[in-house]
């Protein structure tokens, strides 16, 4: 099965906003966004530990959420959360429902693709298709 479309998965979605927030494109802070989905991720790295999921793509799940999510998490510290930004995180959720829908997916089967393919290394969320295809394209190279 080929990788879903970064337009997909919502947490490209927060980090699409937290771009825009650092630009200060937007004044809503996703902070409280990017909480909710660290705490999501956490349960993740539980399950992968439980399933017995490949150290590789432990490495590369902890490396993307490092990126995408603790990295700007880092930077918004000291901001507070400011109810606006609750509401505009359910705004933005359902405008992702939305979306899914226009493409005839559903969150739920979304979801199932995204575990599955994380808890079983198939490598089908973007960033972990791009790094496999990256090591991939590495390892081919040949030493003139």
């Amino acid at each position: 099965m080929a990788a879903l479309r970064f337009d997909l998965v919502f947490s490209y979605w927060i980090f699409v906003w937290f771009i825009l927030y650092l630009f200060k494109l937007t004044k809503y802070s996703p902070k409280f966004a990017l909480i909710l989905a660290l705490l999501e991720n956490t349960i993740m790295l539980i399950l992968m530990f439980l399933y017995g999921t490949s150290i590789k793509t432990i490495i590369y799940f902890i490396i993307i959420n490092t990126l995408i999510k603790l990295l700007p998490l880092y930077y918004l510290r000291e901001e507070r959360i400011k109810i606006r930004d609750i509401y505009f995180t359910a705004f933005l959720f359902v405008l992702f429902i939305l979306w899914l829908s226009i493409n005839k997916q559903s969150l739920t089967g979304n979801l199932k693709t995204i575990y599955n393919s994380l808890l079983y290394g198939k490598n089908e969320t973007p960033f972990m298709s791009l790094l496999t295809n990256i090591k991939k394209y590495y390892k081919t190279l040949e030493v003139i």
